[in-house]
């Protein structure tokens, strides 16, 4: 049996505006970046002016984030259940990311750090974060290429400074070299 997927991330922002200054004088106009990066599955990465790229991991949680609370995320270690079986996937490269919050409180912000031991920067050029994602908000990040993830730079977190829960969802994808490709085989007992 073999693999397939497909995983298209997408950002955008359109608009569409109509100008109407009389009855006679009626101004459209309209525009996005259409910007979408599509990932397959495997452990490969693109050669050069190829639009595509290969991930062989999926992740998706959700959650509420007590009130003054840190939710870490460990890239080498991330648990998981599915259909009530535990699970626990190690990224050795994550090549997308997004980080909603689910709130619609005023003022009920999440942050994305990276500090400590272990801290995964990658994803903020060497930096700690610190990012405010705001109610009906997200922070997405995107490599086609893939970034490292090591036993030194594995961790993020999601922290809440507030007092009130806040709802959440996170979704990952990534590759792990150590996990077969549709053109290897795997032997059945």
């Amino acid at each position: 049996m073999a693999t397939s997927s497909t995983v298209t991330i997408t950002s955008d922002i359109a608009y569409s505006v109509v100008d109407q200054t009389d009855t006679n004088n009626i101004n459209r106009y309209n525009n996005s970046l259409q910007y979408s990066l599509v990932y397959n599955h495997g452990t490969g990465v693109p050669s050069s002016g190829i639009t595509n790229s290969q991930v062989n991991l999926y992740v998706k949680s959700s959650g509420t984030l007590s009130g003054n609370s840190v939710q870490p995320i460990d890239f080498t270690n991330y648990n998981k259940v599915t259909l009530g079986i535990p699970y626990t996937y190690e990224f050795h490269e994550l090549k997308g990311l997004v980080i909603e919050n689910m709130s619609s409180g005023t003022g009920e912000i999440l942050y994305l750090t990276a500090t400590g031991s272990n801290a995964f920067t990658n994803i903020f050029n060497g930096g700690t974060g610190n990012l405010a994602i705001n109610p009906y908000g997200s922070y997405m990040y995107t490599d086609m290429y893939g970034t490292d993830v090591t036993a030194s730079n594995k961790l993020l977190y999601i922290e809440n400074r507030t007092s009130t829960g806040i709802p959440y969802a996170l979704i990952a994808v990534g590759v792990n070299t150590g996990i077969a490709s549709e053109d290897e085989s795997i032997s059945l007992p």
